[in-house]
């Protein structure tokens, strides 16, 4: 195991992918908020201010993690890689938890550092305009935290998609369609079925607000804990029925 955890390392490294995502987060970030917090006059910074992005870009991330977490693993069929995995190590579950743990790890960090720059540059902006901003939206550490979590759920799922469909552009296309376009108008159309899609049920782990009353919802929540257990019985069916069936593909 500790030889594969190497290899996942290795292959993180090597290859662009990792790099480029990273990138890609840096720019849907930082870029954008760079441009309001010197742009804007200084009483819109006082008064709304960027107060908000660095909850709308700990949204934006996962997305990209989940994309992230799809290349991963369609990479390693597109190029064979997979084939010399499989093996060293014939027990393909294996390989599987491992590049579950490490993307999950990854996703996580990422997601910390991202969180952490743009927090730094609302207030290295705010002292550099002379005004005084609220990078923290509002939001406590906790919802940070859990945040955070999705980030690594969310690229774990993106992992686990990607061992079960394979076809790299496909998957990425379909993922994205499903989470941003078709899961929001089943909300809207069947509320009661739409809270149970995967991608409503990650945001319901991070959700800054769970009223007890379920004024101004669409659908009753599920508890944090139970989306919390949900999302991961997702990532597990997934990963389960990818292992299931690569045990009954060739691979080469």
């Amino acid at each position: 195991m500790t030889g594969l955890v190497r290899a996942e390392l290795l292959k993180l490294r090597s290859t662009r992918t990792a790099l480029g995502l990273f990138i890609v987060i840096l720019v849907i970030t930082l870029v954008p908020l760079g441009i309001l917090v010197f742009a804007l006059p200084k009483d819109l910074l006082e008064e709304a201010g960027v107060s908000g992005f660095l909850a709308t870009a700990s949204s934006l991330v996962p997305l990209v993690l989940l994309v992230f977490g799809i290349l991963g693993m369609t990479n390693e069929y597109r190029h064979g890689t997979i084939t010399y995995s499989y093996l060293v190590t014939p027990r393909r579950w294996q390989v599987m938890v491992v590049k579950l743990t490490v993307y999950a790890v990854v996703g996580i960090l990422t997601m910390i550092v991202a969180v952490a720059l743009v927090y730094l540059v609302i207030k290295l902006g705010g002292a550099v305009r002379g005004v005084r901003i609220d990078a923290s939206g509002g939001s406590t550490l906790a919802d940070y935290a859990r945040q955070i979590v999705v980030a690594g759920l969310t690229t774990t799922f993106g992992v686990g998609l990607g061992a079960l469909l394979r076809a790299q552009v496909i998957t990425v296309a379909a993922t994205l369609i499903w989470a941003l376009a078709v899961e929001n108008i089943v909300v809207l159309i069947k509320p009661a079925v739409g809270r149970w899609l995967p991608f409503i049920v990650f945001d319901q782990v991070s959700a800054t607000q769970l009223p007890d009353d379920g004024a101004g919802m669409l659908f009753e929540q599920f508890t944090r804990p139970q989306a919390f257990a949900l999302s991961l019985a997702y990532i597990a069916v997934v990963s389960v029925a990818a292992v299931f069936i690569s045990l009954r593909r060739d691979v080469t």
